[in-house]
């Protein structure tokens, strides 16, 4: 029994001959090792379904992070990105959506990609490894995090100063396995906030001072990256002005 509907009409059941299924077949182990994934239409549940059983058995809650899809297996995890603005989110499909070419979001990720604000939009879909679980479940935290960009200059800044000198950052303790940018040294707070001041926004926010134990300069590290990946990306984009850029491990920093 599906428990989840999509807005509209289902369209007629088509009988397949074998010969077509094994076509279909076919394409979809192509499309499997396509890491780019798909493109479909994404909208996002009504609330009259909150509390409802979805077709994984699980009970449907528009404050997590999960999807209904046509013909993605249950539990599969999904990278969904609106191709307009580019915001992504991680979800879990755990119910079906008879319409093809649909992926029904709940209410939190479809406010995750401003998908809220226009109630369709285009989304690329990327199907993830399991690897990416431990993400799914803590990515609230990195929202959290990254949001912060809409606050206004002043209350920014000074969030940045109060996240670049603390001594502890509840992002890197929610992982057990983070990888940090060394990007430099400075001298003191003022050269500090000088460099990180000057890098571009996406890595201010990711910025924090290190005081090195009995010395007076600090160690200026970016992060923390989930991927290792994404990571070694940002050295060899930062390396360009900050030649010293290297990775290194969360126990490391």
């Amino acid at each position: 029994m599906v428990s989840r509907r999509c807005k509209g009409v289902v369209g007629r059941l088509i009988k397949w001959s074998v010969s077509f299924g094994a076509i279909l077949w076919f394409c979809g182990a192509l499309y499997a090792q396509n890491d780019k994934g798909f493109v479909a239409y994404a909208t996002y549940y009504h609330d009259r379904f909150e509390n409802r059983k979805t077709s994984s058995g699980e009970i449907f809650s528009q404050k997590k992070y999960t999807a209904a899809h046509r013909t993605l297996p249950l539990n599969t995890l999904v990278r969904v990105t609106h191709l307009e603005n580019g915001r992504s989110v991680l979800l879990k499909v755990n119910d079906r959506c008879p319409r093809a070419g649909v992926i029904d979001l709940s209410f939190l990720a479809a406010k995750r990609i401003l998908l809220h604000k226009t109630g369709t939009a285009k989304v690329r879909v990327e199907v993830l490894g399991n690897e990416y679980m431990e993400l799914w479940e803590k990515q609230d935290e990195l929202f959290e995090m990254f949001d912060r960009a809409e606050l206004n200059d002043s209350l920014r800044n000074h969030y940045l100063d109060s996240v670049i000198f603390a001594k502890g950052n509840k992002y890197e303790q929610t992982f057990l396995f983070t990888y940090y940018v060394r990007l430099a040294t400075a001298a003191d707070k003022n050269e500090v906030k000088t460099i990180i001041h000057q890098l571009p926004p996406q890595y201010q926010k990711l910025s924090k001072a290190v005081k090195v134990y009995n010395e007076s300069f600090y160690y200026i590290n970016i992060g923390p990256f989930i991927s290792k990946k994404t990571a070694e990306q940002a050295v060899a984009e930062l390396k360009k002005n900050y030649p010293l850029a290297h990775l290194i491990k969360k126990k490391d920093n």
